[in-house]
């Protein structure tokens, strides 16, 4: 399931980038780019909350700023489950 998921995301980053030259919905176009702008924004948040997880899980942390920016909670959730199972 969470391949499924990795490959949507990466099919709506590909649809938000060409959606800059090509705009692909017409009209509705500036809703991908909203859209776009926010997951990207909530991403570089992630970036700085799970930061410490990068640096600790990635022999070069631009790797893992990568891997979060593209899929997000996708990643960091299983930093979650890791901290919410250790707490338990």
């Amino acid at each position: 399931m969470m391949t499924i998921l990795k490959i949507g995301q990466l099919g709506f980053w590909v649809a938000f980038l060409v959606n800059f030259v090509f705009p692909l919905l017409g009209e509705n176009s500036v809703w991908l780019m909203w859209g776009g702008f926010a997951i990207l924004a909530a991403h570089i948040l992630e970036c700085l909350v799970f930061r410490k997880d990068i640096h600790r899980d990635y022999s070069n942390p631009i790797e893992g700023y990568i891997v979060v920016l593209l899929f997000g909670v996708l990643r960091t959730g299983e930093w979650m489950r890791k901290k919410s199972t250790s707490t338990s």
